[in-house]
């Protein structure tokens, strides 16, 4: 039996994700929520496009609707995916939680601490998944690296480092503080996947070193800090620099006892005194993998294999700690 999905916001995300649904042998794309047209926002939407596999033919039989209110009325599903700004998360994940749905949402989970509590208590009253689209947690080079980690291949973890940098967006005022504030910045939408697959390989932190200097160099939207574990540290530098066409680059290095791994990209690197041994895992899909352990939650009973909002939280009130920290004299 078929997993019934609504999509809400048809931008970059949504995009996505519909495309992986209409991929998944056990998922069927019940309806696309957005106010304009699906074609109109496949011809015109920016973002990281090369995420998007459908074409406008792929979506034209699909019913589309322009509120949560009249698909919810109208059609029968069993789950949603939402894809909107971060601030219409809240309300949002509430509304179809209350209409007796289990939601997968974009990451950040939100900007506000009380609310990602509420959400998870919606939740919970109500007996249905709510999972974050932390989608590094699927990415096969970080969970190998948790592999690494938990399986003490080369020994103990002695320091991380992880990046995540791209050019400033063309769109919206980034030089404007409050304007970063208020959009939840570099900070939500780039650190915050570090700080995810950093807790998730290795558990809460004891200590959080923000880096104050590197935030007001880059006017806040480039986020540098240190979590500190008991034997191992790590650093991570997420943000957006200038210029605007400056490319994505995600990287990470990992300094065990006796080796290191070495992440660009999608392509990883097993480096020891015998020499490198390289593979390239380009084919990678992890939103696929992503739709696909939702779904197999919901057919077995089990989260383990989604990041839950319970879990998701505990990211947000890093960054919240990490935004207070910034913004001290």
């Amino acid at each position: 039996m078929s997993v019934r999905f609504i999509v809400v916001g048809f931008g970059f995300m949504g995009q996505t994700h519909a495309g992986n649904i209409l991929k998944h042998p056990g998922a069927e794309l019940a309806a696309i929520v957005d106010p304009y047209p699906p074609t109109d926002r496949l011809a015109t939407i920016r973002g990281n496009k090369n995420t998007v596999t459908i074409t406008a033919a792929d979506v034209k039989e699909i019913p589309h609707y322009s509120s949560m209110e009249e698909a919810f009325r109208k059609v029968k599903a069993d789950a949603v995916i939402i894809a909107l700004p971060t601030l219409l998360h809240y309300s949002s994940v509430m509304y179809c939680l209350e209409q007796g749905f289990h939601v997968l949402v974009e990451k950040p989970f939100a900007i506000k601490v009380d609310e990602c509590e509420k959400m998870v208590q919606e939740a919970e009253k109500r007996k249905k998944l709510l999972a974050v689209g932390y989608v590094v947690r699927c990415m096969k080079e970080y969970m190998i690296l948790r592999d690494y980690i938990k399986e003490g291949f080369y020994g103990k973890p002695e320091f991380i480092m992880f990046s995540r940098i791209t050019g400033v967006p063309a769109w919206g005022n980034w030089k404007d503080p409050e304007f970063i504030k208020a959009s939840g910045g570099a900070l939500f939408d780039l650190f915050s996947h570090d700080a995810d697959i950093t807790r998730f390989c290795l558990g809460e932190p004891s200590e959080i070193l923000p880096d104050k200097i590197v935030s007001r160099k880059f006017n806040g939207n480039m986020v540098s800090a240190i979590f500190r574990y008991p034997s191992c540290d790590v650093r991570i530098d997420s943000g957006f620099v200038p210029p605007s066409p400056y490319p994505f680059n995600r990287q990470f290095s990992a300094f065990f006892e006796k080796g290191t791994l070495l992440c660009e990209g999608s392509t990883l690197k097993f480096i020891t005194p015998e020499g490198i041994k390289q593979i390239d895992l380009t084919d990678d899909n992890p939103y696929y993998t992503e739709l696909a352990n939702f779904i197999a939650a919901l057919e077995k009973n089990d989260y383990s294999g989604v990041c839950t909002g319970a879990d998701a939280a505990h990211s947000i009130e890093c960054c919240n700690y990490i935004a207070n920290k910034l913004e001290e004299e």
